[in-house]
């Protein structure tokens, strides 16, 4: 019995450990900028430019190296050395043959180079500075599309989960109206044509719940991919339960914070090209020491031969410049190209925003109206209703007003769509304005 009560548990608890449960789009968004793919990879390309940053920084440190050598010298080369040197009374062009050196030996270095003033390296090191911010702004802008793509699907969901209500109390009329006309179809009131398209509006409906369920599986499974999850989603939330304080967007779209620093990334190109033609200096030390024996590894017997080396080094490696005018005026095209594209960004960017703004003011106002007509709809097919049931009106009459109300909530949920979804395009505008001022 016991173990009988484990599997149940475990059972019970499989589902429920496997489904995620979203009861706003607030929750949507946090989970998808710890799971979404187009977020996560920008996230790690931010890492990547910080380990740039972090080369280039190195770069700027003096470099150290180390050196250990052992050579056997198994034939020592012979040298020929005028014969003169040794005796002054030997033939003049006689040589004598010996050999210089010992068989083995024993060497250690130590190298430092510090660059003190290169103008390159210290751009460069400028220049990925900066790149770490763009990189972070390509990182916000990759979370707004993903944010966009996330209201689109979420808000297609809450509408869809919508329509399932009112296609099913669409069933209920349609279902009501279709057995009274039965009824009276079989009393000999109504003809079969009449009764025929009772049950084709019924069929309507039926095929109209159907498709809805069918699109909010495809929505579900959609929003699945764009959190990059295998678990069930279930929501739980409706439109009406979102409302935004205030529609102003104040802070700058992410695409032009991004085009900023790409401005500032290629000014900081720009000098780096021109320091090309500027020399850099280097202090230079070497620390050698050499031990040359003639038995291996015999150390206590060998001659020491030490050397240190200190210098000012200074190099210039464009000193006409053939090549550094061609790049400079590369580097100075491509800011003003920067230039050209930041005031386009920003220009379209704000009129993307207020286009936005002005989306939702419409909807809003058509999504006020649409409802008052429905509710009036609602009213009228509700007295259709009974004036039917009590054979005040004939089926025809009574089916006139329920395409009407059908008409009416077609139009309310289009509008309710419109609304909803700048409403929620907004809401992840001011998100990404939100981190912007955290920041």
């Amino acid at each position: 019995m016991k173990y009988i009560i484990i599997l149940i548990l475990i059972i019970g608890y499989l589902p429920s450990s496997a489904q995620i449960q979203f009861y706003s789009f607030q929750e949507v968004l946090d989970y998808a900028d710890s799971h979404a793919l187009a977020i996560q990879s920008a996230t790690l390309s931010e890492q990547i430019t910080k380990a740039e940053k972090q080369e280039a920084a190195a770069n700027l440190l003096p470099t150290i190296g180390g050196t250990l050598g052992y050579n056997d010298n198994i034939t020592l080369q012979p040298t020929l050395v005028p014969a003169q040197i040794f005796n002054p009374a030997a033939p003049e062009g006689s040589f004598e043959e010996l050999t210089f050196g010992t068989k083995f030996q024993y060497s250690r270095g130590v190298q430092v180079q510090w660059d003190i003033l290169n103008f390159q390296k210290f751009f460069a090191y400028q220049a990925s500075k900066i790149s770490i911010d763009e990189s972070k702004a390509h990182t916000e802008v990759n979370r707004l599309n993903t944010y966009n793509q996330l209201a689109s699907t979420y808000y297609s969901i809450l509408l869809t989960q919508e329509s399932i209500e009112i296609y099913q109390e669409n069933l209920l009329i349609g279902d009501s109206i279709l057995v009274h006309a039965q009824r009276k179809f079989q009393d000999g009131i109504l003809s079969e044509a009449e009764v025929n398209r009772a049950e084709i509006k019924q069929r309507q409906n039926q095929r109209n719940l159907n498709q809805a369920k069918n699109n909010l599986d495809q929505f579900l499974v959609q929003l699945q991919s764009q959190l990059n999850t295998e678990q069930i989603i279930s929501v739980s939330d409706s439109p009406e339960s979102f409302s935004l304080q205030t529609t102003s967007i104040l802070a700058p779209h992410p695409e032009v914070i991004k085009q900023e620093f790409a401005v500032a990334k290629y000014e900081s190109l720009l000098k780096q090209a021109k320091a090309m033609r500027l020399p850099s200096v280097s202090l230079v030390y070497q620390n050698n020491t050499i031990w040359a024996t003639e038995n291996f590894m015999d150390f206590d017997n060998s001659n020491r031969l030490p050397q240190q080396v200190f210098g000012i080094q200074i190099n210039l490696s464009e000193f006409l410049g053939l090549t550094t005018r061609p790049k400079v005026r590369q580097s100075k095209w491509n800011v003003q190209l920067q230039h050209l594209q930041l005031e386009n960004t920003k220009l379209v960017k704000d009129q993307e925003d207020k286009l936005l703004q002005l989306q939702w003011e419409q909807a809003s106002d058509q999504l006020r109206e649409n409802k008052r007509i429905l509710d009036l709809q609602e009213q009228n097919d509700l007295h259709a209703e009974n004036n039917y049931q009590g054979g005040l009106t004939s089926l025809d009459n009574r089916l006139d007003t329920y395409d009407d109300l059908l008409v009416a909530q077609d139009s309310y949920l289009q509008s309710l769509a419109a609304c909803t979804l700048a409403q929620y395009k907004i809401y992840a505008r001011q998100s990404m304005g939100n981190r912007e001022l955290e920041k």
